[in-house]
């Protein structure tokens, strides 16, 4: 692209990110870009610029061969995808920040860039202002991973904050988060940890180059947490954290898990606190490394828009270098064994996961809280059962990677 000129930009939504990269891009007059085209959904929504700035039907903003880049900011993952496929096949440059988007249509989108020549950039979709796409995809080219885990939701983070460091209840914590901005009126996806799924089905693709589809993924999240499962993470000098996880096993085989942990103050993701997102990046040779950033929110997230706005004006793309280099993608390591806690009100729930290695931690009247060993494949497939039983399920430790040892204070053993 000419570089004196002012590149065009064609916006699709224009609700937090939106509105955060045109406010970023209205402030910052030297950069040679200028949202030219903003397109919405809602004729009759209040929005802090005039009707005539918009339009309503995409079909004209990619019809617009005078746009230099589209850039989509829309909530809806399925018509995101209609109009991100429909801009690729049209050989256009552009960037998403739909996480659900890449995360279900990864291996399409690969394929749409290859056959048309477009390019897609997506690094406001993982980790809000943390640039870890471009990290693992450029520096950790060459050097192998073991692992690559985080708090990827800053929403459920600030929640377990509060209610650690302030002794919140759950419920409050919840409310808070929803009125300060930082939780959807539905937050389902942010508290049960499909959201951090979905990051997490992205940083596999680049860091370990096998693309997960969602559905293969366990995710586990906060939304059924009770008192008794905070006083017992305390008695064990540990706070919660919401940790998604993908390392390889000594034989070659990917974990990839979305697990509520304890994490004690040895732990890298101890200091995340808050809406802040935190990325543990561990090289076989230079060892862990740890990103920390605004998770969420209108300027971080355009401001990681605006870095792949850049980048794509420069003719900069993905080289999946991971996923093009492997010719055997690693399997799940479906045998795999987590040490878990456990509280539900369903004793069939311990069956039916296979746990190991049982110690009750709790029993009252209707429930009952225990420790055990299980699997990722028997993870994977209760999931649902899971959710259903309301139960609440954790990690005895953010470090998946061996069973830790049990430095959990027991209340009640099993005789």
């Amino acid at each position: 692209m000419d570089s004196h000129r002012l590149l065009k930009i064609g916006l699709f939504g224009f609700g937090c990110v939106g509105q955060g990269l045109y406010d970023i891009l209205s402030r910052e007059e030297a950069l040679p870009f200028k949202v030219e085209r903003i397109c919405v959904k809602d004729p009759t929504k209040l929005r802090p610029l005039p009707t005539e700035s918009f339009t309503y039907d995409w079909h004209q903003v990619l019809q617009d061969d005078s746009l230099d880049i589209l850039v989509e900011a829309i909530s809806d993952a399925n018509e995101a995808y209609t109009i991100v496929a429909e801009a690729l096949r049209r050989g256009k440059k552009v960037v998403t920040a739909n996480k659900k988007l890449v995360a279900y249509h990864l291996p399409e989108l690969l394929a749409l860039q290859q056959e048309f020549g477009g390019v897609l950039l997506y690094e406001a979709a993982v980790a809000g202002g943390i640039p870890i796409i471009r990290t693992v995809e450029e520096y950790f080219s060459n050097e192998p991973l073991e692992r690559v885990h985080g708090i990827l939701n800053g929403s459920s983070n600030y929640i377990l904050s509060q209610i650690f460091k302030l002794q919140k209840g759950y419920a409050e914590a919840l409310k808070e988060a929803q009125d300060k901005g930082f939780a959807e009126l539905d937050p389902w996806l942010d508290v049960a940890g499909a959201d951090a799924r979905h990051k997490l089905c992205i940083l596999a693709a680049h860091a370990f180059g096998r693309t997960i589809a969602p559905e293969e993924l366990a995710f586990f999240g906060i939304d059924y947490l009770s008192d008794a499962d905070v006083e017992y993470a305390k008695q064990s000098d540990s706070v919660i954290k919401m940790v998604a996880s993908a390392h390889l096993t000594a034989d070659g085989e990917l974990v990839p898990v979305v697990l509520p942990s304890l994490v004690d103050a040895s732990d890298d993701l101890f200091v995340v606190e808050q809406e802040f997102n935190g990325v543990v990046v561990q090289g076989t040779y230079s060892g862990p490394q740890l990103f920390k950033g605004r998770g969420a929110g209108g300027h971080p997230t355009g401001a990681a828009v605006l870095s792949d706005i850049v980048s794509i004006s420069n003719g900069y793309s993905y080289g999946y270098k991971k996923l093009n280099k492997t010719t055997n993608a690693p399997a799940l390591a479906l045998d795999f064994e987590l040490e878990v806690y456990l509280r539900s009100s369903e004793p069939e729930l311990v069956a039916a996961l296979g746990l190991t290695n049982l110690q009750n931690v709790q029993r009252d009247n209707d429930t009952f809280s225990v420790l055990g060993t299980v699997t990722l494949g028997n993870l994977i497939k209760n999931q649902d059962h899971i959710r259903k039983a309301g139960a609440y399920i954790m990690a005895l430790s953010s470090d998946f990677v061996g069973a830790p040892a049990r430095k959990v204070k027991v209340q009640e053993q099993v005789s």
